[in-house]
């Protein structure tokens, strides 16, 4: 196999086993069993485990980045801007959502994953951001700054994935990606003010 097959192989083994057993969980023997290969073989191609990792995470990331950019691609902007939210909000069981939080976890202590899931929140971000400008460019939205209101949107639905996390159940899903969809109304000018 060439080593650019090898090396695939290895992350997409490596994306499989963090999903399921949750990414501080597995070892290079895990890993090492379910790719078909030696510890030494793995580290052929990395340089140690935490670069495995990186470099696993921010495939996953950068997928998961292509597939939303693909969803929203040709929308109306109202459109994309709430397709976009939604999908930050995880679906019960949504063992993508495991991950972000377990590289979360994993980089308060592993500076350059840090660097690296703050680079892919940045992408998040930009990608966001360029939806907003859209939006005001047709008129549909009021936003003096896309990058802070991107910031603001992005973070607080991540937060409201994270609470998500914890209390699965359908109800709390509407409620937060409709206060979700209702704080993006307000901050973009879509809507006026609740009385």
């Amino acid at each position: 196999m060439p080593p650019s097959n090898r090396k695939d192989q290895i992350i997409d083994s490596a994306l499989k086993l963090f999903r399921t057993m949750g990414f501080a969980n597995v070892s290079t023997r895990d890993l090492a069993d379910d790719a078909g290969l030696s510890r030494s073989h793995i580290y052929h191609y990395f340089a140690d485990w935490n670069e495995l990792r990186r470099e696993a995470f921010l495939r996953f990331a950068n997928a998961q980045l292509q597939e939303v950019g693909a969803l929203v691609a040709g929308m109306q902007p109202d459109d994309a801007l709430r397709a976009f939210l939604r999908n930050c909000l995880p679906a019960k069981g949504d063992d993508a959502w495991v991950l972000w939080l377990d590289a979360w976890d994993e980089a308060m202590h592993d500076p350059a994953l840090a660097k690296t899931y703050q680079a892919v929140d940045e992408q998040w971000q930009q990608m966001l951001a360029t939806l907003i400008d859209h939006g005001v460019e047709a008129g549909v939205f009021r936003c003096s700054s896309s990058r802070r209101a991107a910031r603001q949107l992005f973070f607080l639905a991540i937060g409201y994935a994270n609470d998500l996390m914890l209390r699965q159940s359908d109800q709390a899903a509407a409620e937060a990606e409709a206060e979700l969809m209702e704080v993006a109304d307000l901050l973009l000018g879509t809507h006026p003010a609740p009385a």
